[in-house]
């Protein structure tokens, strides 16, 4: 179908017959904002006259104007579209829904509500329109004497309710507004065409997986693995780092240090050796290179923390060459992450960084740090915070580090943790509300030594969510094996989470080595649960899993972590889980799941039905899904699809590799 606005294209009637004819399925619409009522009126019937199936009147238009074309529209076959905009804000949802109400009793056929969202809880506060009302039921109407189906369209416009015009599709709407191209947009947020009809394309890949065992051993952390690898790239002499297991992060990393002029060599027994000539060293070779790059790939975690060691890598130059500068490049999801935090950290510290628009990679890093007192902004990120402690010990004099408003600050732990290893003392000296202060000694040389690396808690809870969910009512025991009890890893409370919702855990020592296998099973059935997972943003894909075959409402805390990670996280979850039939909802930065799939129940009518949900030709429903390039959302998603009846295809696996490419073989 297409959208004809007439108060825009100001047509001749001649000239409007011909596209009206032109077109076996349009929409007249005439903003009398725009135009007047005479002309507004003349061009709607006129195209309806010429067969337009549509027509768009504004919830504002005057009573004798709206009766005129509302009892044309229904002579003619047309049906009435009553819309309203709000091009501000986003009201509430009782707002929303008197006027919802209102479009109603004048008789439309499809009530169209349009806000602009400034953030994602208005986008959310309009969607949840759909669940308020009994739309494509038989309501009455004041205006009609019969019973009539009436649907609503709803959305919202601006960039942070983009996803809602996709979304709507999944809720029930009959259809939503694309533009022709990307110069064609006659509101903000609007995909084109080819945007929506690729988002609307059938998942390649079938979730079809199912656990085939009751226990699994997991991989070494990668938060863990890329922070080693740094330390030892930064110790003079071998280091081996044991338990060790590949994903395109921690390779990553060592095809920097690699670059840096350290061998890696590979051991038996999953045990890697690197062999460094020492951060100084390091420096020393790149003495006369003007400009030193630095490739990141897709890692955050990578890129922040070699940021605040580029100005480490500028310092010490020959007098009279020129200023070098080294330049921090990735590829894929990275590219489309806000990084302005840790430029303005590089600032703080008295060098400079220059970025591409405002905030995004490549960076080009130049100076060193000059302050002997750092204060940076930790609300974006704790990655460029470790960033910071780990290159600061490499300097020739002492610093504190002041970080205001830490956020995830068990990794800030985790650093620590891996520096002491190495044989570099961080000594925290204040630690408040909103605030943590280190001191840093200066000269402090890291020793190479033997760590191992822990397994991965993040990777872990993927597996504890799945044994709870499977263990429901059998009560039997799965098993994560071999796990570090006790760790700095932030997602490590996912067994806090899952005991809090019901399920029974059980942690065995493994021998004298400190390690523990988890028994996890679930006797009767899950419940609901409340966490704030600030610290511990990784954990929003899966716990909503959890709740979603919770009894009752679960409650998490910490949307606003998610804006900045390998999607925007809050649109990621909302999107794809909403489009399989969870019920979620999000105020400010709290996420809010209903558990409903425990019985298999579906919420939506499009769930059986409609360009989202197609059914196949046995009548099943059919979901189709993104990973948005997200490793952690599609994970999410494998998982849910194991215990749900419906068929669910996802557009790629391949994003998986970048921190669990064994994942589905474990599975």
């Amino acid at each position: 179908m297409a959208e004809l606005r007439a108060d825009l294209c100001r047509l001749t009637l001649p000239e409007l017959e011909r596209v009206v004819e032109s077109h076996p399925n349009l929409l007249i619409t005439c903003r009398i904002a725009n135009s007047s009522i005479e002309f507004a009126k003349e061009q709607i019937i006129t195209a309806i006259r010429k067969g337009a199936k549509y027509v768009d009147v504004e919830i504002e238009a005057p009573v004798d104007f709206l009766e005129y074309i509302k009892t044309y529209a229904q002579v003619n076959g047309a049906k009435l579209i009553i819309s309203y905009h709000n091009f501000e804000g986003t009201q509430s949802i009782e707002e929303l829904e008197l006027i919802a109400d209102i479009c109603k009793r004048k008789g439309a056929d499809i009530v169209k509500i349009v806000t602009t969202a400034h953030n994602i809880s208005d986008a959310v506060t309009t969607l949840s329109l759909y669940r308020r009302g009994n739309w494509a039921r038989k309501f009455t109407s004041n205006n009609y004497s019969e019973q009539k189906d009436v649907m609503l369209l709803a959305f919202s416009m601006g960039e942070a309710g983009q996803f809602s015009r996709y979304l709507s599709l999944k809720m029930g709407a009959p259809y939503t507004y694309v533009a022709a191209d990307s110069e064609s947009s006659t509101a903000p947020g609007q995909y084109t065409a080819a945007q929506m009809l690729k988002l609307l394309e059938k998942g390649k890949v079938p979730l079809d997986y199912r656990l085939s065992g009751k226990s699994v051993a997991i991989p070494c952390s990668k938060s863990v693995a890329q922070r080693a690898i740094l330390a030892a790239a930064f110790a003079k002499g071998k280091s081996r780092l044991s338990n060790f297991e590949p994903c395109n992060d921690i390779t990553g990393a060592l095809e920097v240090i690699k670059k840096l002029g350290c061998s890696i060599n590979a051991l038996e027994g999953n045990v890697i050796e690197i062999e460094s000539p020492g951060a100084q060293t390091i420096r020393e070779s790149l003495m006369r290179e003007k400009r030193v790059e630095l490739f990141t790939g897709e890692s955050g975690l990578l890129t922040r923390l070699l940021i605040p060691f580029a100005t480490y890598l500028n310092g010490a130059q020959e007098s009279g060459t020129a200023q070098r500068s080294v330049d921090i490049i990735g590829r894929g999801s990275i590219l489309g992450r806000n990084l302005k935090g840790a430029a303005e950290a590089i600032e703080s510290a008295g060098a400079h960084c220059s970025t591409t628009n405002g905030g995004y990679l490549p960076f080009s890093i130049t100076g060193t740090v000059t302050g002997h007192k750092i204060t940076i902004n930790g609300k974006e990120s704790s990655q460029t915070v470790s960033g910071f402690l780990m290159t600061l010990p490499l300097l020739p004099f002492d610093t504190v580090l002041e970080v205001i408003e830490p956020a995830s600050t068990p990794y800030i732990d985790l650093t620590v943790d891996v520096a002491t290893a190495f044989g570099v003392a961080i000594k925290r000296v204040e630690e408040s509300v909103g605030k943590m202060v280190f001191e840093i000694k200066g000269g402090n040389c890291y020793t190479p030594c033997d760590i191992y690396l822990e397994p991965d808690w993040s990777s872990a809870s993927f597996f504890a969510v799945a044994y709870a969910i499977a263990s429901m009512g059998s009560g039997e025991e799965h098993v994560l094996k071999g796990m570090k009890i006790g760790t700095s890893q932030a997602d490590e409370a996912i067994l806090g989470i899952l005991e809090s919702a019901g399920a029974k855990i059980r942690r065995v020592e493994v021998g004298k080595s400190g390690l523990h296998n988890i028994y996890i099973s679930t006797p009767e059935s899950l419940k609901g649960f409340d966490f704030d997972a600030t610290n511990a943003p990784d954990l929003f894909p899966v716990l909503t899993v959890l709740a979603m075959f919770c009894n009752g409402r679960s409650v998490i805390k910490g949307v606003n972590r998610l804006l900045e990670k390998e999607s925007n996280r809050a649109e990621s979850i909302f999107t794809e889980f909403t489009s399989i039939g969870a019920e979620l909802d999000i105020k400010d930065d709290l996420l809010f799941i209903e558990g409903n799939m425990s019985n298999q129940r579906n919420l939506h009518p499009g769930a059986t039905c409609g360009s989202g949900c197609p059914s196949n030709d046995k009548g099943m429903a059919e979901y189709n899904v993104h990973s948005h390039n997200d490793h952690r959302i599609a994970m999410s998603l494998i998982v849910a699809s194991m215990f749900m009846e419906q068929h669910i295809s996802l557009d790629e696996i391949k994003c998986i590799d970048k921190s669990f490419p064994s994942f589905l073989e474990r599975l």
